[in-house]
């Protein structure tokens, strides 16, 4: 995907450069501005478009989505103990939830470390087979874990792949919302004061289904 093709897709968010983060909130730069949704701060972009995932088994909002050129990017923010991996053990349940379906899978290095690429197969509704392509990542601070889920028609292209890292290293974690939760517990989110106006709400790319269970 060209510079140009970005500019087309309009996402609203401008130009995305590396930030430096995610960072703990109170640690975050003083200039930074934040879309509040309780434990996770989303940078304060004016054309952001979000909507908010309600998990149905709790009733409580457990991701939120976001549109990154043409493509979605699911974001959850998850306990993890201090000095252990949650994402090496959220890594390998994932790639044993992938393998039972049909595609192809590989783990890659990427600026946060190592990440999965999911290619799920599957039949669209006349009955063509078609693959969705899903990237998925683990970034850890001490306490928390930020787990960061993009599909989309150019997922895996240079620039968007840079895009979206982009974003993640913009956003921070409240970590004494997460203090008191278990390793490997997802943190609810919380709708941000005012809520989310009709424009940031408008509807996303269409995405592959999310894969968030991998027990």
């Amino acid at each position: 995907m060209s510079e140009q093709d970005i500019e087309e897709t309009n996402d609203g968010l401008g130009d995305l450069s590396f930030a430096g983060g995610p960072w703990n909130a109170d640690e975050a730069p003083a200039e930074s501005e934040f879309l509040d949704f309780g434990a996770l701060k989303l940078p304060s972009l004016p054309g952001l478009r979000a909507r908010l995932e309600i998990d149905p088994d709790r009733q409580e909002i457990g991701a939120i989505t976001v549109r990154i050129a043409d493509c979605a990017l699911q974001l959850q923010v998850i306990a993890k103990q201090r000095g252990v991996s949650q994402w090496e053990r959220t890594r390998q349940d994932l790639l044993a939830n992938l393998r039972k379906r049909p595609g192809h899978q590989q783990v890659i290095e990427g600026r946060f470390g190592s990440e999965v690429i999911g290619v799920l197969t599957g039949r669209s509704t006349d009955g063509v087979l078609i693959d969705a392509t899903m990237r998925f990542q683990g970034v850890e601070n001490d306490t928390w874990m930020i787990r960061a889920v993009s599909s989309g028609p150019s997922v895996t292209h240079d620039d968007v792949v840079s895009r979206v890292d982009a974003f993640l290293s913009r956003c921070a974690v409240d970590a004494a919302v997460v203090a008191d939760a278990g390793a490997g517990e997802v943190i609810p989110l919380s709708d941000p004061p005012g809520g989310m106006d009709a424009e940031r709400a408008a509807a996303l790319v269409d995405e592959a289904p999310q894969e968030r269970d991998e027990e």
